[in-house]
């Protein structure tokens, strides 16, 4: 049997929540990958299931790489810091990546970076117009992501992504801490389960298509009320208190203010047609009952 040269091997930087189900897929594909770690708890979770690990701090300007990036396969899932609006951790990333450019780079950015789009289906020719901070930062990364790459012989794909959740990310516990929007007035907001998100990831990465855009949802958009209602109902809890928008400022937290100023139905319609993705979970009642095994 041929060993996989270096360049063969994909490298998942930032390799959290997402990252582990995207390792998990590389690998039942025979691509092993390199996780890029910046925790050394999560280090020590990943290496104890087997997977290829690396500490290595973004935030650590000037520490060398100590891999190669040359020719291979990224995966891009570090967040921005929450310093200011910039993401110098892609910054410096991309500064090691002119040293040895990549062959490609699949990047997770937001739907935030639409900002409010008062519930329109927005699609991937919408501007930008970002109004939360964190989105701003995603729109800063976006833009140095592909200046670069129209510098340097390396491709990009960008995936605009909705809310992630999956079996470890469930805010079940937040149910008897939360208020929300009555359902008349809820705002609209897009979801998509991990497991499809990595699927989409591993996809997007072996597609003919470079130096694009593509949102990713389950293609039914909802509202933040309606998955913490579901989410209770399945967990067995209270649903949680609702207020009008009116009582809004008073009643909710800072940051879930933060998420009902904005409102928008993501289409996935180039998604579908163009990389040929199948949702396995296209709406929140079926990607509960995966996440309750019910």
């Amino acid at each position: 049997m041929t060993t996989p040269s270096i360049n063969d091997t994909p490298v998942i930087v930032g390799c959290g929540f997402l990252g582990k189900y995207l390792a998990k897929l590389l690998c039942n594909s025979h691509k092993i990958p390199l996780c890029i770690i910046q925790s050394r708890q999560s280090y020590d979770h990943l290496s104890s299931e087997g997977f290829d690990t690396r500490l290595f701090d973004l935030d650590d300007v000037g520490k060398p790489l100590g891999f190669q990036l040359e020719n291979r396969e990224i995966y891009y899932l570090a967040p921005p810091s929450r310093t200011d609006l910039c993401d110098h951790r892609m910054d410096y990333f991309l500064s090691l990546c002119a040293l040895n450019p990549p062959k490609k780079i699949v990047y997770i950015s937001t739907s935030g970076v639409y900002g409010d789009c008062q519930g329109e289906w927005v699609d991937e020719t919408r501007p930008m117009a970002p109004i939360s901070q964190r989105a701003t930062r995603r729109v800063y990364a976006e833009n140095a992501l592909t200046r670069f790459c129209n510098r340097q012989p390396t491709d990009y794909l960008i995936l605009r992504v909705g809310g992630i959740y999956g079996p470890e990310r469930l805010p079940v516990q937040r149910l008897r801490d939360i208020t929300v929007i009555c359902p008349d007035e809820a705002p609209y907001s897009n979801r998509i389960h991990v497991a499809d998100l990595a699927h989409v990831c591993q996809i997007a990465m072996n597609s003919q298509y470079r130096n694009d855009v593509f949102n990713v949802a389950d293609g039914h958009a909802t509202t933040m009320t309606d998955f913490y209602y579901k989410l209770a109902d399945f967990s067995g809890q209270p649903r949680p208190p609702c207020v009008p928008m009116s009582q809004a400022s008073e009643k909710l937290s800072a940051g879930m203010l933060s998420f009902i100023r904005e409102s928008r139905r993501l289409s996935i319609r180039k998604l579908q047609t163009q990389l040929k993705v199948s949702i396995q979970f296209p709406d929140l009642t079926s990607g509960l009952k995966n996440c309750f095994n019910k």
